[in-house]
């Protein structure tokens, strides 16, 4: 009996390989086996064929679904077996699943072999049921891969009056159904600085469904800040194992402790189906020593009296917060004497006390005094802050601002926005020490009220201070006004403490002439009248312009096509006839005439004239037919139109 055991077991265990190799080479349920991530159902997916009855196709296709999946059937003539049909079903269906149809039309009642040839009839539940005259195969039982013994049933199905049965190989077949896990156990401590790389940070992702999660699984990292910027998530996957991974945290700039010492962001493990798990993660930024001493309790400038000791406490902590060493103090100085003095506190972390000697400014002849304290990690002198302090000791108000030059002289262009630029520094000092603090104002003095032409920048003044002077009403200065030819100035600077102490400088300022005036017409209006046949050089009247220029002459011009009968006395301005016969009443009796007059660079203006000729007796030509008095009465008007710049 147990050789029969032995012979009936490696039937079965060659019936199986057969069977499944045949599966495997027809790949027809391939999308809901093999496909990683699965696949749908394709549309096109072949349909099985099959003929005759319970002996040549014993189970067919039930009603189609998208979670079952027929590969095919495969006789194979036993004395008790017809072959086997292969069904794919998924997990986790819910309700009852109609995997076949039964290919019977007889009047039994099929039945399903118990016990199972493999797997558990009650995990499975399977039932055959009748409806509307023909047999169905349902799967009762909920299924789910993840339990081992869920995965593959075997089983017969007989039918009244026939011999042999048809086996069952029922394969559950995995979805993509479960969450993966994120594992963060540990800390994650990246020390800050250096190149962007992977961290020592690894983390263990895993998830049930093994292989179909694991390979596609991609991962997202999200934050509130700009974390998303500087870190990345670098998967690997574990050789021979497919239901655990490890990723590791990746930066893709340098970390700063200062900055920010703990970075929070979260990382979202996401499978081929909409299954994800998120979990956050804080990264500390470990300290790296490269920082100086960073000043708490410091000052830049202390300002007391003269002839007193003083004290101060400063205080500096580590650059590093997270190293957190013993800071220690010293001066630097370029002073000869004793002045200044600092000792560290016991310890190293209360600061220290800065100190002075008792100053005497008049035997110094200084009231300001610059050093710097130094801040340096005990143990290490190149990590040295040193910070620029001020120390101004009070004097005595004694003395009043002198000029640096008790007069100055300066040539500058006339009506011209400037400044003035002396030949010597412009200021004033004062030999207090402290109180060496003035104003400074300009006044005019010949002529009077000249000082508002100028200004004086700064307004104040303190110890040895030079100024800029310049015009701010440059109109004013205009050379043709002679009494503005020589200008006096006074420049006043008084102590702001004390207003009997004022010191003066006296400042010339002549004015250099230049072209800057444009010439003017004597009148606005000229009325010319004359007959026509007046001879060459008589006196038409005359445009006289003058320019306020001191030694500039003006040029006169008469413009356009007027010059062939016309001409002007460049230096006078009188108009005369050019040439005989000049004019014909019948021909024109009207003349427009433009001219201007230049100075320099400058055209000053131009004038257009209106002329009427009156007829007169010709020896020559048609009658003339106009009275005099008719022609009197016609006006020539000139007007001045000034065209600057001209």
């Amino acid at each position: 009996m147990a050789g029969d055991a032995c012979i009936l077991v490696t039937v079965l265990l060659t019936f199986a390989t057969s069977v499944f190799g045949q599966e495997t080479t027809s790949s027809r349920c391939y999308y809901m086996t093999d496909a990683i991530p699965r696949e749908p159902k394709p549309d096109d997916l072949p349909d099985l064929e099959w003929t005759g009855g319970w002996t040549d196709w014993p189970l067919i296709p039930a009603e189609p679904r998208d979670d079952v999946c027929i590969n095919g059937w495969y006789p194979q003539l036993t004395s008790t077996s017809l072959g086997t049909i292969i069904i794919h079903m998924e997990e986790e269906i819910e309700g009852d699943v109609a995997i076949a149809k039964l290919n019977y039309d007889g009047s039994g009642t099929p039945e399903i072999v118990q016990p199972m040839v493999i797997g558990s009839f009650n995990l499975l539940s399977p039932e055959i049921r009748n409806e509307n005259g023909a047999w169905y195969l349902y799967i009762t039982n909920r299924q789910d891969y993840e339990t081992p013994t869920m995965r593959r049933y075997t089983f017969d199905v007989r039918v009244p009056d026939e011999t042999r049965a048809a086996r069952v190989s029922l394969s559950i077949e995995n979805i993509d159904d479960n969450d993966p896990i994120v594992r963060v156990l540990d800390a994650c401590q990246v020390p800050e600085l250096g190149e962007p790389r992977l961290t020592d940070c690894v983390y263990q992702v895993s998830d049930e469904d093994g292989r179909l999660s694991i390979e596609p699984m991609t991962f997202r990292l999200t934050s509130d800040r700009e974390d998303v910027q500087i870190f990345y998530v670098e998967p690997a996957h574990i050789t021979g194992d497919w239901f655990n991974m490890q990723i590791t945290i990746g930066i893709l700039s340098a970390l700063n402790f200062e900055s920010n010492p703990l970075h929070i962001f979260q990382i979202t493990a996401l499978d081929s189906w909409p299954n994800n798990h998120t979990v956050t993660v804080m990264v500390q930024v470990q300290n790296v020593e490269h920082r100086p001493p960073r000043w708490m309790e410091i000052f830049a400038v202390q300002q007391f009296d003269e002839m007193t000791e003083q004290q101060f406490q400063v205080r500096a902590i580590d650059g590093d917060t997270g190293i957190g060493k013993a800071i220690h103090y010293t001066l630097e100085t370029d002073e000869e004497e004793d002045l200044f003095f600092i000792e560290t506190l016991p310890g190293g972390h209360d600061g220290a006390i800065f100190s002075t000697a008792m100053f005497d400014v008049d035997r110094l002849r200084r009231d300001v005094f610059r050093l710097s304290l130094v801040a340096y990690k005990y143990d290490n002198v190149s990590f040295a802050t040193p910070t620029p302090v001020v120390i101004i000791v009070n004097d005595i108000n004694n003395k009043k601002p002198q000029p640096l030059q008790d007069e100055y002289t300066i040539s500058i262009m006339e009506e011209t926005p400037l400044s003035l630029n002396f030949a010597e520094l412009f200021g004033f000092y004062d030999e207090d020490l402290i109180y060496a603090q003035f104003l400074v104002e300009i006044q005019g003095e010949n002529p009077p009220g000249v000082g508002q032409a100028f200004y004086i920048a700064p307004t104040a003044g303190f110890q040895n201070q030079t100024f800029a002077i310049g015009t701010q009403d440059h109109r004013m200065l205009d050379y043709e006004d002679v009494p503005f030819q020589n200008i006096k100035l006074k420049v006043i600077a008084t102590d702001r403490d004390n207003t009997n102490f004022t010191g003066v400088a006296e400042v010339n300022v002549n004015l250099i002439n230049w072209n800057d005036e444009e010439p003017i017409f004597e009148e606005d209006q000229l009325v010319v009248k004359f007959k026509e046949t007046v001879p060459k050089d008589y006196h038409v009247g005359r445009l006289r312009a003058h320019d306020r220029d001191i030694g500039d002459s003006v040029v006169h011009s008469i413009l356009g096509n007027a010059n062939t009968f016309l001409r002007i006395d460049e230096e006078t301005g009188d108009i005369y006839v050019a040439i005989d016969d000049a004019f014909d009443y019948h021909r024109q009796n009207e003349f427009n005439i433009l001219t201007s007059s230049r100075s320099g660079h400058h055209v000053g203006a131009r004038v257009q004239a209106y002329s009427d000729c009156s007829a007169g007796h010709r020896t020559r030509g048609r009658q003339q037919h106009t009275s005099y008095s008719e022609a009197a009465s016609r006006k020539s008007v000139c007007r001045r139109e000034c065209a600057r710049g001209l």
